[in-house]
């Protein structure tokens, strides 16, 4: 049994340099780039495995994908830099939408193994982190090899096709990650079931805005997924910022129904229970904007 086993080939680049090297090396060949693992590793029949004739290049090595650096206007994480990290340097820094994504992501000993470069890249099903981000208007570095090496800087949303699938080249590498650091005045992040192990019925629900007394001057809200896509509307987006406060439920009622109706038409019927824990989380927000309209 053991003795059919065909384990993949693990390349360990110690810097950006030997990376492309690798990469160039085996450009016919099919490679997976191995960051965390964790999404990897749970993968059935992965590694060993008869299939799995594949060239891992491992990223763990390459210190310049660990730098944190930030300014008055950013912070920029290396795409090897766990989700712990962030959580950590950035409690007082980051906008508090997404550190909290960064706490529903998994427990803490796996966010002690995620990264947010792998995190960000994972194929087959969307994260809330990676819409959280889109919210934010952060932007990646992605290094792909054409005749060269090249790079370039992405609004994140641009890194996936309009499913929300991953939508870079073969061997691509998302290198880092720009947060712009933002003022709100509310900000909002709920998430109910594990997109990794209950894609079908998981979704989370990403909010931020400016206010002025009972009304939303600017808002933004992104809709999770995972198993369809990501739900963001420049329309969705007016009526949010168009709600007056404190909402009743018949306003809240006719909002609901246009995000249902705007994902049934964009992204097809979703599960019953992702509907129910979408109108829960939908209600949480509209209280949670009411008593603030009523505290001012």
């Amino acid at each position: 049994m053991y003795a059919e086993l065909r384990s993949p080939n693990v390349h360990e680049p110690h810097n950006l340099a030997e990376f492309t090297n690798t990469i160039i090396s085996y450009k016919d060949n099919a490679t997976s780039l191995w960051a965390g693992g964790t999404y990897i590793m749970s993968q059935k029949d992965f590694y060993p495995s008869k299939s799995a004739n594949v060239e891992i290049i491992s990223l763990q090595n390459i210190e310049e994908l660990k730098h944190f650096q930030r300014n008055d206007r950013f912070a920029e994480f290396g795409s090897m830099v766990s989700l712990s990290k962030i959580q950590s340097v950035g409690a007082l820094l980051l906008p508090k939408v997404l550190i909290k994504t960064i706490d529903k992501t998994a427990t803490t000993t796996i966010r002690n193994r995620i990264t947010i470069g792998g995190c960000l890249c994972t194929p087959s099903f969307r994260t809330p982190l990676a819409s959280t981000l889109m919210l934010l208007d952060a932007n990646v570095e992605v290094r792909y090899l054409k005749k060269r090496m090249h790079s370039k800087w992405l609004g994140i949303s641009r890194i996936y096709d309009k499913n929300g699938g991953l939508a870079l080249l073969p061997n691509a590498l998302l290198s880092r990650i720009r947060i712009p650091i933002q003022q709100f005045d509310y900000q909002y992040f709920n998430a109910a079931g594990s997109p990794l192990r209950e894609a079908n019925t998981s979704v989370s629900l990403a909010a931020v805005a400016k206010m002025e007394q009972s009304s939303i001057s600017t808002g933004k809200m992104i809709i999770t997924i995972p198993n369809k896509g990501f739900c963001q509307s420049r329309d969705i987006d007016n009526i949010f910022s168009s709600l007056q406060f404190p909402c009743d439920e018949g306003h809240l009622s006719s909002f609901f129904s246009y995000i249902i109706t705007y994902i049934r038409e964009n992204l097809g019927e979703i599960d019953q229970l992702q509907e129910v824990r979408l109108k829960g989380m939908l209600s949480e927000m509209i209280n949670e904007l009411n008593q603030k309209s009523l505290s001012v």
